[in-house]
């Protein structure tokens, strides 16, 4: 079953001014991703790649009591990947 959620805080994974990857954040903190957003840009490559937090629209579905974001409706970035 899909939800549409408003607000919800995701990880996203920016590539050539694209969102290519999100990660919902399963308790919803900032200071979670944040925490995830740090160990993802240690172990790839901070040139080629960005990742960013923040609070998306987005189409949510509950995967046997995991969430994951199945669309992003409506975002905060622009083609190139930065805040509008």
């Amino acid at each position: 079953m899909e939800t549409v959620i408003s607000g919800v805080i995701v990880l996203c994974m920016f590539y050539q001014g694209g969102i290519i990857e999100h990660t919902y954040i399963q308790d919803q903190k900032m200071s979670s991703c944040l925490k995830a957003k740090r160990q993802v840009e240690r172990s790839v490559n901070p040139e080629n790649v960005r990742m960013q937090c923040g609070k998306v629209d987005a189409i949510i579905e509950n995967d046997n009591g995991r969430y994951r974001v199945v669309k992003i409706t409506k975002d905060k970035y622009d083609s190139s990947g930065y805040t509008k």
